[in-house]
């Protein structure tokens, strides 16, 4: 049997950018981070409020540097806080168009706010 060694396909640009990366909460400044190779490179802002004992966390916006959009890393960006939403045992509003439209795609992931 002859077998030739064959090469592994290149990783896209995508599955780089996803190892090389990393998503850091800031809870100081109220948002959550990427990092790309030590530059900052996107942000997820929010806010939070508690009234009657149940707290909500307000996606206010999401954004990216223009050359890293479009490979998930706006979706790594929503899905750590959304994870951030269930571990406070939070609702969730989503007032950011991207975090919005990601939660209506994925119906029950989360509890949500009363709009």
């Amino acid at each position: 049997m002859n077998r030739k060694h064959r090469q592994p396909p290149p990783q896209s640009a995508q599955a780089i950018l996803q190892q090389i990366s990393q998503v850091v909460h800031n809870p100081e400044r109220d948002r959550f981070e990427l990092w790309v190779a030590g530059d900052l490179v996107g942000v997820l802002g929010y806010s939070t409020e508690t009234t009657d004992g149940q707290t909500t966390v307000t996606v206010l916006h999401t954004v990216l540097y223009d050359e890293y959009s479009g490979h998930g890393l706006g979706t790594r960006l929503t899905r750590c806080v959304i994870g951030y939403v269930r571990d406070q045992n939070a609702r969730l509003k989503p007032v950011c168009s991207f975090t919005k439209h990601y939660v209506d795609a994925h119906p029950g992931i989360v509890a949500l706010a009363p709009a």
